[in-house]
């Protein structure tokens, strides 16, 4: 019942400055437990199934990202504005309504994915894709980070992810133990999903009651204002992993495997822009109203920032990444070198593009982003399914960042678009020349392979600064506008 909320528990109105700083660590920290336990235990299995089994898992847990996204249907934000909006009022049975669609829409998730697994890739078997599906019910009670958000407890986010990621190792030694291959692997992440929704709905417990309701009016509100969001991220999914299940439909586990290697890899190195983009919104959106020439100016530094930081990133993951694949996932996966090689320039797209998306939610034009990622994602079935028969896994690493390159070309196209993305990507001709150069030129010079990339890296910095594409006043700006002033 609302009468029972602790109103101590409600966030207040507006975070101070430390509050933000706060909120801000946290979040952050939480990321890092969660994607940084997540990638590591990714390597851990696939030094234990090896590349054939890795491949399945791959492929299954694309196929759950596909899903998921649907199935969450843009809950969390819609949430979090609704709680953060109404207060007490009303507050259980908004928490309530929402877990219950949440737990409704996983299961017919899980259902589906149970039915287009085994009828498109009956190779991967029964019992991976069951422990999938129970791990995609199981993390339902996630619905509650919402109001982790709202309130602005953001260290219960690290709590439940520090309770997921445990939960996830531990079973997953058990799994090993047993020599229960992918299955068990499957099955430990399912573990890890449901200790942290357990842990989420313990936390959130003590100060309202959660037990799942269904209401039709919560679940007509969040999913009517939420669908576009589900969308958007369903289309991005898209781009990102239907690869490698059309890998697997044509060119097996084994290349799989390969592929997701390079891929997931490629994919944390991206995350370089995401701690920025928590601030860079609130920024934009304050310029937005009159002040669209300084709103230009902050997306030429992050972007020019971003970019002179994935760069070198890049450069070195180029020369390296036999290496790099060896020594992360063991000697067998060095095979998907020229994968890796491929979509470490994903970096610099999402330095980019996460400029470009948030410049876009600034100005209003949410449908011209759903128009770009439904883009994107037509152009990366049409490009995997020609270059996949070609050129086998490689192929569809070639064909996601293709399309994402052509998806962002289309921002300068656009009347909307046009000038300020030109601005943005006119200072990074020479840079991305440049690295391009060196990239190439590591990967046939003779060497041990972190000493070249440490090579060209240094000659990358110091071509910076001769050719003056980045001086000292940049970092400075860029500084004082995420002070805020």
């Amino acid at each position: 019942m609302s009468g029972d909320v602790d109103p101590a528990g409600m966030a207040p109105a507006a975070l101070d400055a430390s509050g933000a700083t706060r909120s801000t660590r946290f979040a952050l920290l939480a990321t890092a437990i969660e994607k940084g336990g997540a990638m590591a235990l990714l390597l851990v299995i696939a030094r234990l199934l090896g590349a054939e089994g890795f491949g399945r898992y791959g492929a299954v847990m694309s196929l759950v990202a596909l899903v998921q996204v649907a199935a969450e249907c843009g809950q969390e934000p819609i949430l979090v504005r609704l709680v953060a909006q109404r207060g007490t009022r009303m507050l259980d049975v908004l928490v309530r309504g929402a877990l219950a669609m949440r737990i409704a829409f996983t299961a017919a998730g899980a259902a589906l994915l149970v039915a287009i697994g085994y009828a498109a890739f009956p190779g991967i078997g029964a019992a991976p894709l069951l422990a999938a599906a129970l791990g995609l019910v199981a993390g339902s009670g996630m619905a509650l980070r919402a109001v982790f958000r709202a309130w602005q407890r953001l260290e219960w986010l690290c709590v439940t992810a520090l309770a997921g990621i445990s939960a996830f190792a531990l079973m997953l030694a058990v799994a090993s133990a047993l020599g229960l291959g992918t299955g068990g692997a499957l099955a430990a992440w399912a573990s890890g999903q449901l200790a942290a929704s357990a842990t989420a709905v313990a936390l959130v417990a003590r100060r309202i009651p959660v037990v799942p309701r269904w209401r039709l009016g919560v679940t007509a509100e969040l999913a009517g204002a939420g669908w576009a969001l589900a969308l958007n991220a369903f289309l991005l999914t898209v781009t990102l992993r239907v690869g490698q299940l059309i890998v697997l439909r044509l060119e097996g586990a084994s290349a799989v495997g390969y592929l997701t290697a390079g891929s997931r890899l490629a994919e944390a190195f991206a995350l370089i822009p995401e701690s920025l983009m928590l601030m860079l919104l609130p920024v934009l959106s304050g310029y937005d109203v009159g002040a669209r020439d300084a709103q230009r100016r902050v997306s030429m530094q992050a972007v020019r920032c971003l970019a002179l930081l994935a760069l070198p990133v890049i450069i070195a993951i180029s020369i390296t990444a036999p290496w790099l694949l060896a020594v992360l996932y063991g000697p067998g996966y060095a095979a998907g070198a020229p994968a890796l090689q491929v979509l470490a320039w994903l970096a610099l797209l999402a330095a980019s593009g996460s400029v470009f998306t948030n410049l876009l939610i600034a100005r209003g034009y949410e449908r011209l982003l759903l128009l770009l990622n439904a883009c994107g994602s037509v152009l990366t079935l049409a490009l995997t399914s020609i270059a996949v028969p070609r050129l086998g896994f490689v192929g569809a690493a070639i064909a996601t960042l293709a399309s994402s390159v052509l998806a962002q070309a289309l921002l300068l196209v656009l009347p909307s678009t046009r000038v300020d993305v030109a601005a943005c990507l006119r200072p990074l001709a020479r840079p991305v020349v440049g690295s391009v150069v060196l990239a190439l030129a590591g990967m046939y010079v003779g060497g041990p392979r972190p000493l070249v990339a440490a090579a060209a890296v240094v000659v990358f910095g110091a071509a910076l600064v001769a050719t003056r594409s980045v001086s000292v006043e940049d970092w400075r700006v860029f500084r004082r506008v995420l002070a805020g002033s």
